[in-house]
């Protein structure tokens, strides 16, 4: 059993979790014209659950009991972390603009404290809501380029409602993480989850294929997928999880705000965009919304939720 990570260690696993997050919507946009979303998704689990299972397999039996024991849990993790909410997303990208995809998913720290709040009757100060509202704002300055006026050009259509289908996906499945028992390997628990998700996608996945076939992918595309499969999905994962078991739902979700501002940098660096004030702003006000909301003590009734043992919490 691995022992409990700090709360400075946490912030380190956050922060490059949403890196390498980032990037999956950078590919994804990139893919979307040459492979469907559920093909996507299907293959980039596909790829994950592969590295993992030749260490996950040998300990199977070891950790059968516990699994056994939480199999709806697992299941319902296995749906919506990794089933519904990335196969929103890529479907979403395909029927609305990147800018609609990405003020929405900026909802899903939102949707996070909400849900606790409901389920877990987690109390929430107002410093902690000033700063996820601070965060907030440096995510939208950052996607409205400094110019509020931008909201003016935001028009909801279907593909925006899977946007937030995808948000509220993942805020079930981080508060599912508070509800695992402790004593699963792992490694082993997510390679479980990963078979659930890729067993739900089977379905999606076989109907698209059966439309329009396999697609004709060259080199950089394999590449591409390959990298989604190990980095944005098995490391970024246990890493999430671990910091999630660690610091708790309240304080990781404020660390959602920093993939619009990573995908910006990424773009100033890779694209060659110029660094502008409202770059430095927006990354400025998520940092220190994240700073005011994580570094707030939690309270008794937050503090009284039970956290899974560090082997649940995958790091």
């Amino acid at each position: 059993m691995k022992p409990a990570i700090s709360h400075r260690n946490a912030y380190i696993l956050l922060t490059l979790t949403m890196l390498m997050w980032s990037t999956n919507f950078v590919i994804a946009r990139a893919l979307h014209g040459l492979i469907g979303p559920f093909t996507l998704a299907f293959a980039r689990w596909g790829i994950a659950l592969c590295c993992l299972l030749p260490v996950a397999l040998p300990r199977l039996r070891r950790e059968w009991p516990g699994l056994r024991r939480q199999w709806r849990l697992l299941v319902l993790l296995g749906l919506f972390g990794i089933g519904l909410t990335n196969s929103f997303l890529y479907w979403a990208v395909r029927t609305t603009t990147a800018t609609n995809a990405v003020i929405l998913n900026s909802a899903t720290p939102v949707m996070v404290l909400l849900l606790g709040s409901l389920y877990f009757r987690q109390r929430l100060s107002r410093r902690q809501w000033g700063g996820m509202a601070l965060a907030l704002c440096g995510a939208l300055l950052i996607v409205l380029k400094g110019d509020p006026r931008a909201l003016a050009g935001f028009h909801f259509g279907g593909g925006d409602l899977l946007v937030l289908a995808g948000g509220l996906s993942w805020a079930a499945y981080t508060l599912g993480l508070r509800k695992l028992k402790p004593g699963i390997d792992p490694l082993v628990l997510m390679a479980t989850l990963l078979l659930v998700g890729e067993l739900l996608l089977l379905g999606p996945f076989a109907w698209e294929a059966g439309r329009s076939g396999w697609p004709s992918l060259g080199g950089g595309a394999w590449a591409s997928l390959i990298y989604l499969g190990l980095l944005p999905s098995v490391l970024a994962y246990l890493m999430y999880n671990r910091a999630v078991a660690a610091v708790g739902t309240a304080k990781a979700a404020g660390f959602l705000y920093l993939m619009p501002a990573f995908g910006a940098l990424q773009s100033i660096l890779l694209l060659g965009e110029e660094l502008r004030w409202y770059h430095a702003a927006g990354l400025a006000a998520i940092f220190g919304g994240i700073a005011l909301s994580s570094l707030m003590r939690a309270r008794p009734a937050a503090e009284s939720v039970p956290r899974p043992s560090p082997a649940v919490e995958r790091g």
